[in-house]
C-alpha cells in the first residue's frame, strides 16, 4: 500500500529560453539578421518564441547546415588531416550509411575534415538513394526523437549541396529492399576489384561486411583473367592481392573507429584504425591467450624439471651396486684374502725352514 500511495518523482523540466535570450546571440554568431534566424528556425518546425535550453546547440547546427558553414566543425588538430588521409587514401569508394548522417553533429565534423582530402585525392563520398529515402521517412516519423527528425530534415539539403560541390555522389543500386541488404550485395560485387570503406553505426551490418571481407581475404591472391592472345603468347599470369572491405563508425567529433570481430569469441568491437584483416582478437582474448600460454609454459617447465629429476634418480639407481653384485664383490674379496693368507702362511713356513 505504501508503494501504491507513494508519489512518483517527476523528471526535472528543461528550462525554456525566450527568443530575446538566444536570438541575438545566434544572429551575431552567424552574422545574420534576427528575422533571418527566426525564418530558419521556423522552417524546421521550432516554436521560435521559446525553445528548450538543451536544444540551442541543435539550432546552431540547423543554421550551419542551412548556410552550408562547415568550417566551424573542422578539427582544431592540424595533424588530424594527415592521419585521416592515411586512413582513406587506399580506398576506391567510401560509403556512408543512414545512422552516421543523423548521429549528433558527427557527420558535419567528418565532412568538414574530409573535404580537402577528397579534393586532393579526387574522390567522393557515396550515399545510396535508399539512404536518402530513409532520411525522408525519418523526418516525419513520430516514433523518433525530435533531434533525429530535425537532422533528417536538414541533412538532405546539405547532401545535395555537397553533391553540387563535388564531394558526394548519390549512388543508385537499382534494387528494392532496405539499405543494409543493398550494401551487402554491393560490397560482395565491387569488393572483389576495389578497396571499399563503409561508415555505419549498425553493428549487425558491420559484422556482415567484415565476414564478407574476411572470406575474400582468406582466398589469398587471385589470378587476373587473361585474354585469348595473352594465353596464346603465354604471358605470365598476374596475381592480384585481395582487396580490403573495412567498416568504421563515427564517434564524437567525427573521428573514425574501425570495427573488428574477434575470431575466438566471435564478438565485434571497435578500436583504432589499421589496414589489416577485420578478424582480430580483442584485448580480453589476447590476455586470455597470454595467460594460457603462460600456464602452458609453466606446465612444460614443470614437466621438464620432473623429467630431469627422474633422469638423475635413474642414473643414481643405475650407479648404485645391486645385491648380487655386492655378493660377488664380497666373494671375490674373500677369495683374494684367502689366497693372500695362504701365500703368507707358505712364506712363514719357508722362512722357518731356512731358519733351522
Amino acid at each position: 500500500m505504501a508503494r501504491f500511495f507513494r508519489q512518483r518523482r517527476r523528471p526535472p523540466r528543461t528550462p525554456m529560453l525566450h527568443s530575446d535570450a538566444y536570438l541575438d546571440n545566434l544572429a551575431g554568431e552567424f552574422n545574420l539578421a534576427p528575422q533571418e534566424v527566426l525564418t530558419i528556425i521556423r522552417s524546421v518546425g521550432f516554436d521560435a518564441e521559446k525553445v528548450p535550453a538543451d536544444l540551442v546547440d541543435l539550432l546552431r547546427e540547423v543554421i550551419a547546415c542551412k548556410l552550408h558553414q562547415l568550417d566551424r566543425f573542422k578539427s582544431a588538430d592540424p595533424a588530424y588531416e594527415q592521419k585521416l588521409d592515411e586512413m582513406l587514401r587506399d580506398f576506391d569508394e567510401i560509403y556512408i550509411d543512414t545512422a552516421p548522417i543523423i548521429q549528433m553533429d558527427w557527420f558535419l565534423h567528418f565532412v568538414a575534415d574530409v573535404r580537402p582530402i577528397l579534393r586532393r585525392r579526387k574522390k567522393k563520398l557515396i550515399i545510396l538513394e535508399k539512404t536518402m529515402e530513409e532520411l525522408h521517412g525519418l523526418k516525419d516519423n513520430p516514433e523518433k526523437d525530435r533531434d533525429v527528425r530535425v537532422r533528417a530534415t536538414i541533412r538532405p539539403d546539405l547532401i545535395r549541396w555537397l553533391c553540387r560541390q563535388g564531394y558526394i555522389r548519390i549512388g543508385d543500386t537499382g534494387s528494392d529492399g532496405i539499405a543494409d541488404d543493398h550494401l551487402v550485395k554491393l560490397f560482395s560485387r565491387i569488393g572483389q576489384n576495389e578497396n571499399v570503406l563503409l561508415v555505419t553505426q549498425d553493428r549487425g551490418l558491420s559484422e556482415r561486411i567484415i565476414r564478407l571481407g574476411h572470406a575474400s581475404y582468406e582466398k589469398g591472391p587471385q589470378s587476373v583473367k587473361q585474354s585469348f592472345w595473352e594465353k596464346l603468347l603465354r604471358k605470365p599470369v598476374v596475381y592480384q592481392d585481395p582487396h580490403e572491405m573495412v567498416v568504421c563508425k563515427l564517434t564524437e567529433g567525427g573521428l573514425l573507429k574501425r570495427c573488428y570481430i574477434c575470431p575466438d569469441c566471435q564478438q565485434s568491437y571497435y578500436d583504432e584504425f589499421s589496414h589489416a584483416d577485420g578478424m582480430v582478437p580483442d584485448s580480453a582474448c589476447i590476455a586470455k591467450h597470454q595467460q594460457n600460454e603462460a600456464k602452458l609454459k609453466a606446465e612444460e617447465e614443470r614437466k621438464a624439471r620432473l623429467e630431469q629429476q627422474r633422469a638423475v634418480a635413474a642414473a643414481r639407481r643405475a650407479a648404485r651396486p645391486s645385491v648380487e653384485k655386492r655378493i660377488r664383490e664380497r666373494q671375490r674379496k674373500l677369495r683374494r684374502n684367502g689366497i693372500l693368507a695362504v701365500l703368507f702362511g707358505i712364506v712363514l713356513v719357508l722362512v722357518s725352514l731356512f731358519a733351522l
